[in-house]
């Protein structure tokens, strides 16, 4: 966290996979390498009774249950979205044909790089903000990019079963970055939660 957001961000290329091209649209894809497992992989958990942690030790992925399905949160560099996310969904006794949505706070490859998985293989609906799919279609990589679908203005509502996110523009780690306010509950007492869409600029 400390490096993150408080060192200057010519770190943020040391140590990670991909992140030397992260942001860089015009840059050429780097050569394709998969961590080992052992670097990333972290267990979900349920967090609030509609709410499950499916992300990884270093980048952070959600479902929210709702009565008529679910939505993510973010979908992970493209290696990580089965073993952390579709097993993930189902050890937490969730089904990953219920997915509906896939909502990408911004279009950087650990964020986005699963979604054309979920798209393909359960029919979910990609949302992101117009300035980050025009991110994405400039960005060359080495993994699939999703079809674009659905636009995120400022301010938009998404209703899944009685459930309703409000999604935010807050430009900064990306010119469309998406910080949504999510309603979630606990042992039946309402709260909102906030997912801040990227915070290094």
């Amino acid at each position: 966290t400390f490096l993150r957001i408080c060192v200057a961000p010519d770190n943020l290329g040391a140590g990670r996979a991909g992140g030397a091209s992260r942001g860089a649209a015009n840059a050429a894809p780097a050569a394709r390498t998969i961590p080992d497992r052992a670097t990333w992989y972290a267990r979900p958990y349920k967090v609030f009774d509609n709410l499950y942690f499916i992300g990884t030790k270093v980048h952070s992925a959600w479902a929210l249950t709702t009565s008529e399905g679910i939505i993510v949160i973010d979908t992970l560099f493209d290696y990580a979205i089965e073993p952390e996310m579709v097993e993930g969904l189902t050890t937490l006794k969730l089904n990953p044909r219920d997915i509906k949505y896939v909502l990408i706070s911004h279009a950087h490859s650990d964020h986005v790089g699963g979604a054309s998985y979920l798209q393909d293989r359960f029919n979910a609906k990609v949302i992101m903000s117009e300035a980050d799919w025009a991110l994405l279609e400039g960005t060359k990589t080495s993994w699939r990019k999703p079809r674009k679908e659905l636009v995120a203005p400022d301010g938009q509502q998404l209703t899944l079963g009685g459930t309703t996110l409000t999604l935010h523009i807050t430009p900064g780690h990306t010119l469309g970055t998406i910080s949504t306010l999510i309603p979630v509950l606990d042992g039946g007492t309402r709260h909102v939660a906030a997912y801040w869409g990227g915070t290094a600029f």
